[in-house]
């Protein structure tokens, strides 16, 4: 008897604001069926609540920090209210509007790189007519020579690009990061609020190991071993007798399986604890109603169905946070990625324009470089690929609905 009685005291305690909360929360426990519109007024009212509980002011700078474009992207609204759309479904409405900025984008990228890519052309060009015109009867140092200072002039006007790239992944890194140590602890507040804490005991340590650990290897392992690729590529372009291009597929093969074993593990970390974790906390939500159900006489029907209102809106807040991080992020990244791709398909068509006209060499260097700057591309999506995953595996988790 006294743990029937103490439990009726608990849950009295927790309940008993939406009881005499007004007339219109009071159907919740008094009537026994409550109309649509009734329903949605509660849920409003407790999801405007919730929000008004989190703090949202440091992913509001995450948004202040990015570029006009960026901005224009998200939407140019605050984060709060990009999760009111959502929550309320007028998000859709932004669709057009995203593929024309994407798309007015990449041609300005297009047609920032025209001139730089023209002058590396022209000096192509130059090397081979002040090469043809050389007498043959002349040593060949001399044509040595030409190719040293028109490669090298080549080599100063890309690789300063390069290094702009190079700086601009880093940063772009740095951004993801800083979102990531925002955006998953409001996340995981919610999820625990709802009742999600197997899961949450999961999803911390992959959280700290997605922000700190892979980040860290991304930066300090992935990010120098592009720069002894395109040392290699430079220097073995520079003479015929320098071979070492297996040095630069070394590095590039490096490269790729330290991103795919980072990856396959995350991944399958993540996919097997986190459905596990979401079954657990199934069970233990549904066990939770029974007892409330069964275990309160009187009104513990109507207390089970209160707890399925609150945590309904729990529910969307969850979601909506987490879709609206994922806005956040594709909008961090397009910029950059499409400066990358941009740049990437560029050096490609201009390698493919000098190989019959000038020296293998210049076209080999710029068609190598151009595989290097895909690397840097592959850092941005692979970092944002985990960071979708995991927030997607929290935005599945604890859905009892």
């Amino acid at each position: 008897m006294k743990k029937y009685l103490t439990l009726v005291f608990v849950f009295l305690i927790v309940f008993i604001p939406f009881i005499f909360a007004g007339n219109a929360k009071e159907v919740v426990y008094c009537d026994d069926e409550l109309t649509s519109s009734e329903i949605e007024d509660i849920i409003e009212d407790s999801i405007g609540s919730q929000l008004g509980d989190l703090d949202f002011s440091e992913l509001e700078d995450a948004l202040n920090s990015l570029t006009g474009e960026g901005k224009e992207i998200f939407g140019n609204d605050s984060f709060l209210d990009k999760i009111k759309q959502i929550i309320s479904g007028e998000f859709t409405e932004n669709g057009n509007s995203i593929w024309t900025s994407i798309l007015n984008l990449f041609f300005e990228d297009v047609l920032s790189f025209l001139p730089i890519l023209s002058l590396v052309i022209a000096i192509a060009v130059t090397f081979s007519l002040v090469n043809a015109s050389r007498p043959s009867s002349k040593n060949k140092s001399i044509g040595d020579v030409i190719h040293f200072v028109c490669f090298g002039a080549i080599i100063v006007v890309l690789v300063g690009y390069s290094v702009n790239m190079l700086t601009l992944t880093s940063d772009t890194l740095q951004n993801i990061k800083a979102q990531m140590d925002v955006a998953f602890p409001i996340l995981l507040t919610v999820l625990t609020a709802i009742g999600g804490v197997t899961s949450v005991s999961v999803y911390q340590p992959a959280v700290a190991v997605l922000s700190g650990t892979i980040i860290n290897i991304f930066t300090n392992i992935l990010m120098p071993i592009f720069i002894f690729k395109l040392v290699f590529s430079i220097v073995g372009n520079l003479s015929n007798n320098v071979k070492l291009d297996k040095f630069a597929s070394f590095f590039s093969s490096l490269f790729k399986w330290i991103v795919g074993g980072v990856f396959t593990v995350f991944s399958a970390f993540l996919a097997i604890q986190g459905i596990t974790a979401g079954s657990v906390d199934g069970i233990s939500f549904r066990t939770a109603k029974y007892a409330i159900k069964n275990s309160i006489p009187l009104v513990g029907s109507y207390l089970s169905d209160g707890l399925n209102l609150i945590v309904a809106s729990s529910v969307l807040i969850k979601n909506a946070v987490g879709a609206a991080g994922l806005v956040l992020l594709f909008a961090t990244i397009i910029v950059p990625v499409l400066n990358l791709v941009v740049f990437m398909l560029s050096l490609k068509l201009v390698a493919a324009v000098l190989e019959p006209i000038t020296d293998s060499r210049i076209s080999n260097f710029i068609s190598m470089l151009a595989k290097s700057i895909s690397l840097l591309i592959v850092l941005i999506l692979g970092c944002a690929f985990m960071y979708l995953l995991m927030t997607g595996m929290i935005m599945l988790s604890a859905n009892f609905f």
